[in-house]
């Protein structure tokens, strides 16, 4: 009887040193392979422990896309988050003495993937032992493991860049040279993770025969759009002739990440992108409109307010009405779920109530506020006319922190409280930024702030000292989108008063691919045409905007941008950041495109301390600027595991 223990573990092979810890993905009275693969049942169960190692993207400390630099949200001067793992790389500590969120050896916040893939093998090798599984499930069952193995390997990749390709486990008796495999180049990876997507697509459902009970499993429409990201990011810059990487060479004197950039990878990717947009039409995805799920709460919205929804509720609707999701998370995103932290508080499904804001007085307060939305998010989204602030002809840029009322009956009532004063720049903004930041006299739309069924909101934030408690941590502005409408909140002294609604947070949504494939577009030809322009304006028509080229052309102060190559890039990469702000999307967009240094040095900023409004409106740079270099692109290895398995090398500029 083959005990689970003497498998030799992924562990093994890249630390060297065997890992016993397999009891505690199968059942504790259930110890031999024979069992765990013995009948249906218990094979099922052992298939969800492959999905149980899929990263949580509502773990806002522990997962890399929140708050590992404060580019996108930030902590203010909340110093508990600022002291976690995620804090600590922001700060510029992430070292290789013991790694802040160390995905590859599983330490300081950081689960062990190879973990992961180590369980997709043994069960890709005993797959076909239980007797009593309908062959065409055994089929499928293969298929979404092939693409967990495969997506474990992509997520260690994005990470690492060259990462060990664990493709099976080894035997017991494999020799200790045979177990100590080396990071292969990148290049190399991408083809071998395509491969295992490529064998999982055809035998995976278009769409999921019972949403219902199998939210969360793999269709082809996940695993398509996973490939058209994975190939994205082989073509992207920080893997595709890369020259900070030319002296990154193994002692078997291969290097990891070319130095030469190859055009191909972008027609591969691009292709690969509209396979996967194809297929995501044929199942009946698209863009989400809100006009078709609007609930008996929203019946007097007027067309501002539609727009607004359509846009949060993109992210917040559920899954199964929501048509322009591909994959989203098993678990729902809501208050109660996972618990505690040595933080002293409830971090893993209470980050909703982390970002709620306060709406009522200081003597009022009815929930918690630790996180925010970074303050130079304020200043990324677009003018009304759909162009950067510094862009517009028809916006006063420099006078952006200059005050402004709302008066009665004018174009804002829907977005800020009439008779009262904001900063200039708060006015005259494309809807995303008032459906994605809440902001100082600004409203917050939700199920239980309106009592005329949605012609109108109320309260509106106050965010100035004196008006909320723990004003001295405020940083001015708080993620909206990613809170749900339904959301509900009264007025008292009672913690428990808020409560949130849950739903699956969105991996990959269309708007995604949409964008990525006008990328690819731009990339692949010499000069960008009505191709390229087709489906950046379909994302910015269902934001309410008119497209790139009639944009610039008519408000723009450079109004032949789009015309251009590199215009045309740096407007893509803006709607995508704008687009996808709060998403868990900017952290890898940023660093496939080798522009971090751009962002991640910029300084945390505030609004200033005071309660006078026309010396409130006063950026503050309050913490010190992050340092960033070529190194901060690519996570380190724990120096231990180096010196167990000698054929690793130090992640580049990490030594």
């Amino acid at each position: 009887m083959k005990n689970l223990i003497k498998i030799v573990t992924a562990t093994l092979f890249l630390m060297g040193m065997v890992s016993c810890d397999f009891l505690d993905v199968v059942p504790k009275d259930t110890p031999t392979l024979e069992h765990v693969f013995s009948n249906r049942s218990v094979t099922e169960k052992f298939l969800r422990t492959c999905y149980s190692h899929l990263p949580d993207p509502t773990d806002p400390l522990y997962y890399p896309t929140y708050f590992t630099s404060r580019d996108e949200f930030d902590w203010g001067l909340e110093e508990r988050a600022g002291r976690s793992v995620a804090g600590q790389i922001a700060s510029g500590y992430q070292n290789t003495n013991d790694p802040y969120q160390n995905y590859w050896s599983g330490r300081q916040g950081g689960d062990n993937l190879y973990t992961a893939i180590r369980d997709c093998n043994t069960f890709l090798e005993n797959i076909y032992t239980p007797q009593d599984i309908e062959a065409s499930e055994r089929v499928r069952w293969i298929a979404e493991v092939k693409f967990l193995k495969a997506y474990y390997h992509f997520f260690l990749m994005e990470l690492y860049g060259p990462i060990v390709l664990a493709k099976d486990n080894f035997p017991l008796d494999a020799s200790g040279e045979t177990v100590r495999l080396y990071r292969e180049p990148v290049d190399e990876c991408v083809d071998y993770i395509v491969e295992l997507l490529d064998e999982a697509i055809s035998d995976l459902p278009l769409t999921l025969p019972d949403p219902a009970s199998e939210q969360g499993r793999i269709s082809q429409t996940i695993a398509l759009a996973v490939k058209a990201k994975v190939l994205t990011w082989a073509a992207s810059p920080l893997f595709n002739g890369n020259t900070d990487y030319k002296g990154w060479i193994d002692s078997r004197g291969k290097q990891l990440i070319s130095d030469t950039p190859d055009p191909s990878k972008w027609e591969r990717a691009a292709t690969a992108i509209k396979n996967a947009i194809d297929t995501c039409h044929l199942a009946g995805l698209k863009l989400y409109d809100f006009n078709k799920y609007a609930t008996a709460n929203c019946y007097n919205m007027n067309d501002t307010l539609v727009q607004l929804m359509t846009i949060r509720k993109a992210i917040t609707e559920d899954v199964e009405k929501n048509t322009g999701v591909i994959w989203a998370t098993q678990e729902t995103f809501a208050g109660g779920k996972g618990g505690s932290n040595s933080l002293g508080f409830s971090v893993l499904g209470d980050m909703l109530r982390m970002l709620f804001p306060y709406l009522y007085a200081q003597d009022q307060r009815s929930y918690v506020n630790y996180y925010y939305a970074s303050w130079h998010m304020s200043e990324l989204f677009y003018t009304n006319n759909g162009v950067p602030m510094d862009e517009d002809k028809n916006f006063d840029y420099s006078d952006r922190y200059g005050l402004q009322m709302a008066t009665p009956g004018d174009k804002h009532e829907s977005y800020i409280a009439t008779g009262e004063t904001t900063v200039k720049m708060h006015f005259n903004r494309e809807p995303r930024f008032y459906a994605d930041l809440g902001f100082d006299r600004g409203y917050f739309e939700l199920a239980t702030t309106t009592n005329n069924g949605g012609a109108s909101f109320n309260p509106f934030f106050k965010m100035r000292p004196g008006e909320v408690k723990g004003e001295n941590k405020i940083v001015g502005y708080t993620p909206k989108k990613i809170i749900p409408f339904e959301s509900s909140c009264s007025q008292g002294d009672d913690n428990k008063s808020y409560t949130p609604y849950d739903y699956r947070f969105p991996l990959i949504r269309l708007s995604d691919l949409y964008l990525l494939y006008s990328e690819a577009l731009n990339e692949v030809k010499g000069t960008p045409d009505d191709e390229v322009y087709y489906w950046i304006d379909e994302v910015r028509k269902h934001a309410g905007l008119k497209g790139v080229v009639e944009s610039w052309r008519s408000t723009s102060t450079n109004p032949n941008k789009p015309s251009t190559k590199n215009g045309m890039r740096e407007i893509i990469q803006k709607e995508r950041l704008i687009e996808l702000a709060f998403e868990g999307q900017r952290f890898w967009d940023v660093r496939r495109w080798k522009i971090a240094d751009k962002y991640w040095t910029l300084t945390p900023t505030k609004w200033s301390d005071s309660k006078v409004a026309e010396e409130y409106y006063v950026p503050v740079k309050y913490a010190p600027t992050r340092q960033v270099t070529f190194k901060d692109y690519l996570y380190p290895l724990r120096n231990y595991d180096i010196r167990v398995n000698t054929n690793l090398v130090q992640t580049y500029g990490w030594q």
